[in-house]
């Protein structure tokens, strides 16, 4: 298989994962809702283990 080829296949898989993306009709995850829990688990880690 050409590298044409592996591009032309995987441009049509990237824009068919981004055209299901982009019709998905669920509720999405806010950037604050994430951030939150990244921080809750940073705090978590950090209670955890002692500082060096």
């Amino acid at each position: 298989m050409s590298v044409a080829a592996d591009a032309n296949s995987y441009d049509a898989w990237f824009c068919a994962q981004v055209k299901a993306a982009l019709e998905d009709a669920r509720a999405g995850t806010s950037q604050v809702q994430v951030m939150q829990a990244a921080q809750a688990l940073i705090d978590a880690k950090r209670q955890v283990e002692p500082k060096t």
